[in-house]
């Protein structure tokens, strides 16, 4: 009885979804994006997705012949597994072919926009759109509004600027759950446990496809810092966990790792991180941690995103004014710390050589 009662729930859910797409109601498909199992499947998924990311809003800027981080793409994508799922094939020439694939998504992506940055994690982040959208083409257009919109902070020269968002992950645990940022601080454990968490919107960390499907439903229908949220409603969804771990700090660090992985309940985690940045807003956290630069992704975002219209495409550049770099090239990194964050290893983290080793050393504990 309660299975049938769950199916005709699903069923109806499904309805309204394909009904939001049919008449283009953005409202209702980011509501049911936003709550509940999200978009439900994939063939929905490929067809709501593009809607909600303002496909074709933007001028096709052109391309260039190279870009010069086509060497590191060349060397992560033949890494790149596909995610755990039914209704992905994982025999030797399906996956050759989507690495095929996601080689060439990224590099066009790089190409229209060579003042982006690759970094290690944009490839595992594109891996999930790609399995969704089947092909190049709505997969590149994807990425090109998560690239410029949401991580497009972490596509500047360095990392130090994504090394800000986590420091306010840390402002926000202190809020949330004292306890556990007290043990983080103790044992002066930095963000890094959750650098890939927020740079491949958990793709790195979770196997299961429909898991995140169902984090990326969430995740384009909200700002760019929500990420940061999620990975702190994580860690307090885990407080009974963190706070039963050994006192040191290998243990912990390694602990907090694999929290993405031993979560069923993202359903919870999404709707709990929602509610964290209606209680403290992007500006407000701020002001209670490190100001972000001006022209950062979180803070353009309101902004610019409101401006898309697949009626009327615009440049990039008439939403951020940018030439032949970042938009951030020339920002530095402001600290106003409300903790003792300050005398952590972060300081050395925001350097972007010892960040990408850091991340380096993470893709290798996995």
């Amino acid at each position: 009885m309660e299975n049938r009662r769950r199916r005709r729930k699903s069923v109806s859910r499904v309805t309204q979804i394909s009904q939001a797409i049919k008449g283009r109601d953005l409202a209702t498909l980011k509501d049911l994006a936003r709550t509940g199992a999200g978009l439900e499947t994939t063939r929905l998924r490929r067809r709501a997705w593009p809607l909600l990311l303002n496909f074709r809003s933007l001028v096709d800027p052109g391309t260039t012949s190279l870009h010069p981080d086509e060497g590191q793409v060349d060397l992560d994508v033949p890494r790149t597994g596909l995610p755990k799922s039914r209704e992905i094939r994982h025999t030797e020439h399906a996956v050759q072919r989507r690495q095929e694939q996601l080689r060439s998504t990224v590099v066009s992506v790089l190409r229209m926009y060579p003042w982006l940055s690759y970094y290690q994690g944009f490839h595992e982040l594109t891996m999930p759109f790609l399995c969704v959208f089947g092909s190049e083409k709505p997969t590149q257009e994807a990425m090109r509004m998560v690239a410029l919109f949401f991580v497009r902070d972490a596509m500047s020269p360095g990392l130090e600027h994504v090394m800000q968002q986590l420091q306010l992950l840390y402002v926000l645990l202190k809020a949330i759950a004292p306890n556990v940022h007290n043990l983080l601080e103790e044992l002066q454990v930095p963000p890094f446990f959750a650098i890939s968490w927020v740079l491949t919107w958990f793709a790195h960390d979770v196997d299961d496809f429909a898991s995140i499907c169902r984090i990326y439903d969430f995740l384009i229908v909200s700002p760019p810092m929500q990420v940061v949220y999620v990975a702190a409603a994580l860690v307090k969804h885990s407080e009974r966990e963190v706070l039963a771990m050994e006192r040191d700090f290998a243990m912990v660090h390694t602990g907090l790792t694999k929290l993405p992985q031993q979560t069923k309940e993202w359903d919870s985690v999404l709707e709990d991180s929602w509610y964290l940045k209606s209680e403290y807003p992007e500006t407000k956290l701020q002001q209670m941690g490190c100001m972000l630069a001006r022209k950062s992704a979180v803070n353009t975002f309101a902004a610019t995103w409101t401006r898309l219209d697949p009626a009327r495409p615009l440049p990039f550049t008439a939403l951020v004014a940018t030439k032949a770099n970042h938009p951030l090239a020339e920002a530095t990194p402001t600290v106003k710390s409300a903790t003792n964050t300050a005398q952590w290893p972060l300081v050395i983290a925001t350097m972007a050589s010892a960040t990408m080793i850091m991340y380096a050393y993470l893709l290798a504990q996995t």
